[in-house]
């Protein structure tokens, strides 16, 4: 069967009909589809249901050269379409937090029955925002069990998130920092790159989960940015500082402040600086009566992702572990609030016998562990490996690289330590061998 539309988008709020104008503005045919007979008829007279710039303008364009429909008929649309988008709300209650995806189990059900007879197999994408499992484990498996087909063979599945700010919808759309492609075959992700034509950014091009995170990190993210803003906005204006100068001082820094530094996940941080200036600030802001509880959770946070590593060691069930570099980065002697040697506390509460080698500590020393009174004794690396039967590597140097894989036990690599440092892009690892 000869499809008849390239696109089809099911629901046709502010989300779905900016894309499939977009779609149709590059010359694609496209078929949106609504149960609410209102939006439609908006649509037929050429107005969105909506205010968005620029929108009403290009529905008038879109329509008049054909390439861009609205219809309630969803059985027509999808039967006769390549390419299927779900674009229906999946509001999350202030209560729970967890997404409602009713309107997204009533849309599978339906694509589900209309292609239980279709002759094509149809690309079906989600682009609402939904959580990571949500195309593979809940629409697919809807879609699968009304159709009688398998994902992968009757239909195949997707993920497009968008990343469109109202106002300026349409510019994203066209100037957009990437497009994110999730999808579980190279031609099923070339068949929604090809969507986007005429569209500047770079494709990444993943698995249908994370694409389907992506757009939960990016606005926890902007959600961050704002609430810290607006926490040293404050902690300023109480000390009668200028909020506008701090800003400036911050923005105009793009080697660390405003780049990809300190982004990817990892380890814990420690050094002379992040957690002692993190006390400070909060410090500051006590002492002016301002609460930063964003700020105030930061150091919890860092613990816990000590604790987690810590844990992951603790699965192999070590009576005796060795802590592979000790300063709090590598290429460095600086131990202060090191994770590593916090790690080794850690150990030793729990009773394992731990000893510690790095190269900037000289063999024979013993180094002071926080929160406690005992002290973690450098030895040999080759003794340090005789004597473990775990080993926690947390500095990413050759030398230990080296180590891990030739002690002939099996390894597992736990983490990887966000410490980097800016000039070298060096990155720190904890591993676990036992």
């Amino acid at each position: 069967m000869t499809t008849q539309y390239d696109v089809c988008m099911l629901g046709m709020g502010p989300v779905g009909t900016v894309s499939g104008l977009c779609f149709a503005k590059q010359g694609f045919q496209v078929i949106g589809v609504d149960v609410n007979p209102e939006r439609v008829a908006s649509f037929a007279r050429g107005e969105a249901p909506f205010t968005e710039p620029g929108v009403d303008e290009l529905v008038k364009e879109t329509i008049g050269t054909d390439t861009f429909r609205v219809t309630a008929d969803a059985s027509h649309a999808i039967l006769h379409s390549s390419i299927i988008m779900i674009a229906v709300g999946t509001p999350t209650p202030e209560e729970t937090g967890i997404p409602d995806l009713s309107q997204l189990d009533n849309v599978a059900k339906t694509i589900g029955e209309t292609i239980k007879n279709a002759a094509h197999q149809p690309v079906i994408v989600v682009r609402s925002t939904v959580p990571p499992g949500t195309m593979r484990g809940r629409i697919g498996r809807i879609i699968a069990e009304h159709s009688g087909k398998a994902i992968g063979e009757g239909f195949h599945i997707g993920s497009n998130p968008e990343f469109l700010r109202e106002g300026k919808a349409i510019k994203d759309f066209f100037s957009t920092g990437r497009v994110v492609i999730g999808a579980d075959a190279p031609d099923v992700a070339d068949a929604i790159a090809a969507l986007y034509k005429d569209v500047e950014g770079k494709r990444v091009k993943v698995s249908v989960e994370s694409a389907e995170f992506a757009k939960y990190v990016d606005n926890t993210w902007h959600a961050i940015k704002v609430t810290y803003a607006n926490e040293i906005g404050r902690t300023v204006q109480a000390f009668g500082g200028n909020p506008e100068e701090t800003t400036e001082i911050f923005l105009a820094d793009d080697q660390l402040n405003i780049s990809p530094y300190y982004l990817r996940p990892g380890f814990a941080f420690g050094g002379s600086c992040l957690p002692k200036d993190t006390r400070g600030l909060l410090a500051l802001a006590k002492q002016h009566g301002v609460s930063l509880p964003m700020v105030a959770g930061v150091l919890p946070s860092n613990e816990e992702q000590i604790d987690q590593g810590v844990a992951r060691i603790m699965q192999h069930q070590p009576k005796k572990v060795a802590i592979l570099g000790c300063a709090f980065k590598e290429h460095v002697d600086d131990l202060r609030e090191s994770p590593a040697l916090m790690v080794a506390s850690k150990l030793l509460d729990k009773g394992v016998e731990v000893v510690g080698h790095d190269p900037f500590h000289a063999e024979g020393s013993a180094l002071a562990l926080p929160r406690t009174d005992k002290t973690l004794s450098i030895v040999p690396l080759e003794e340090a490996v005789a004597f473990a039967d775990a080993l926690a590597q947390l500095h990413n140097i050759p030398a230990y690289d080296e180590v891990v894989k030739s002690a002939g036990k099996p390894a597992e690599n736990l983490t990887t330590i966000t410490n980097r440092d800016p000039h070298d892009g060096q990155e720190d690892t904890l591993k676990a061998v036992s």
